[in-house]
């Protein structure tokens, strides 16, 4: 699968897309998007002839929301259930090679070319997600293509992107991110900072893009091994930087130094709240839009209190992959909910004393769930760390608070963390704190634990058969 349309055709043709027309880029758009997925809507849904854009523009929204699309993306077995495709990325994600982008001449991305006078962001599909944003985000699902000054490091990031007029945006890139290196060593040597912004493109470079890899890994590079053939890429004409020559949708431009910096935001975030606020940022500047014909954005809607299955398999893949290199036993499984980094889930099969806390302190540490986290619970191998209330009845039932529970202080947070007050948040320290529940039984009279009432297996496997109508869905 090589582009955008690929995936759109695929998923529709697994009764996974639904086409809607008319509504608005003020609410209407992120609204709809919110509300489907609110509901549990299984399906994606493309926006097509938007009211005040240019003819054609379209916008894809709720990509990403099931395993089915999550697996026709990356390319593996097609499957909804999560656990499976869970699995099925944490088997390619552990071998973490790379292989060679290939630099092409021509692609569809390049079908039409904005320049000088012709340029025009605004007439691009640029939703108001939510009722207090401070402006329209054609950037959410995009991919942003950055070099350090001296050439020798690559990255594709996810950052987002406001408009601000036909020539002017902002990319939000927060301190620490490899993007704002790369800008840094720009203004070092008071030299404008440029980068490529895709659009529209295959789920998998988005994924590849907001995923944490080792600082050597180019995140184009690892797509092009995913999918076991060479991402083809054109050059932009005024940075030379590389991008997808099937994208739909690209901007391309520059941040100067000595800009006078403008408000950016706010923006509500994958939290379900505005926790950064209105920042100020130095105007991104766009030398050239390239775009397909009929072009689609792919955007990234946050919804409270939902978590897609891209982030559950992406986040839940990377964690299991780290916490067995890092040479720890005894995993059985480990997935993450709300919305993928929050709370995370590992079932262990308890081999020594103090097992179980090993495990979480790593699980919270290593780079996969560092960033963010809230809730980390442990849970024995005979619970499905898939089935929350699986989960939920173990913590109730094998937990006692003043024995197993945990506060970690002086965790890595960030600005966006609605919990942080306004005071720490402008001071700069970001950190809070972090809660390891064990839901284990204890170690030491693991063997006289009381016995639970579950069916057997093989009970329930003959029950349901012989009694098919019953328990019919």
């Amino acid at each position: 699968m090589r582009d955008l349309r690929e995936f759109i055709d695929a998923i529709e043709g697994h009764g996974q897309l639904e086409r809607i027309t008319g509504a608005k880029e003020e609410l209407e758009i992120g609204g709809i998007s919110k509300i489907a997925r609110r509901d549990g809507l299984e399906t994606a849904l493309l926006f097509e002839e938007i009211p005040n854009t240019r003819p054609g523009a379209r916008i894809l929204t709720n990509a990403g929301e099931t395993p089915l699309h999550v697996t026709l993306s990356l390319g593996h077995e097609p499957t909804s259930d999560i656990r499976e495709a869970l699995l099925a990325q944490k088997a390619h994600i552990a071998k973490t090679e790379t292989r060679a982008v290939e630099t092409v001449t021509d692609g569809p991305v390049l079908d039409n070319v904005q320049r000088g006078s012709d340029i025009d962001l605004t007439e691009f599909a640029a939703p108001i997600w939510h009722t207090n944003d401070g402006g329209p985000y054609i950037g959410t699902g995009d991919v942003v293509v950055t070099e350090s000054a001296d050439g020798e490091d690559r990255n594709a990031g996810t950052y987002r992107v406001q408009v601000h007029g036909p020539k002017k945006a902002t990319l939000n890139i927060r301190p620490g991110r490899d993007g704002d290196r790369h800008r840094q060593s720009y203004f070092d040597r008071d030299e404008s900072f440029p980068a490529v912004i895709s659009l529209g493109h295959q789920p998998d470079l988005f994924m590849a893009a907001n995923q944490r890899f080792p600082a050597h890994v180019d995140e184009l590079e690892f797509v092009s091994a995913q999918r076991d053939q060479p991402l083809e890429v054109v050059e932009g004409e005024e940075s030379g930087l590389p991008f997808p020559a099937r994208s739909e949708l690209v901007i391309e431009g520059h941040v100067r130094p000595d800009a006078e910096e403008i408000t950016e935001g706010p923006f509500g975030e994958w939290t379900g709240y505005y926790g950064a606020g209105e920042t100020q940022q130095r105007p991104f500047e766009i030398d050239r839009i390239y775009h397909r014909d009929d072009p689609i954005v792919l955007a990234y809607n946050n919804v409270p209190m939902a978590s897609t299955a891209m982030t559950t398999i992406r986040s839940g893949a990377q964690l299991w992959d780290q916490l067995e290199k890092a040479g720890i036993t005894g995993i059985d499984e480990v997935t993450t909910i709300f919305p993928g980094i929050w709370f995370q889930i590992v079932s262990i099969e308890q081999q020594y004393p103090g097992h179980s806390t090993q495990v979480g302190m790593q699980a919270m540490s290593l780079p996969a769930g560092v960033w963010e986290g809230r809730i980390t619970i442990i849970v024995d191998e005979d619970v499905d760390a898939f089935d929350l209330d699986e989960v939920l009845w173990a913590t109730v039932s094998r937990f006692d608070p003043a024995e197993d529970l945990q506060v970690i202080e002086n965790c890595v947070s960030s600005r966006i963390n609605p919990r942080m007050s306004p005071e720490q948040t402008e001071s700069g320290d970001h950190t809070k704190s972090r809660m390891l529940i064990d839901a284990t039984k204890p170690y030491h009279w693991k063997d006289e634990f009381p016995a639970d009432t579950r069916i057997d297996s093989d009970l329930e496997t003959r029950l349901r058969e012989e009694y098919a109508d019953l328990f019919a869905e």
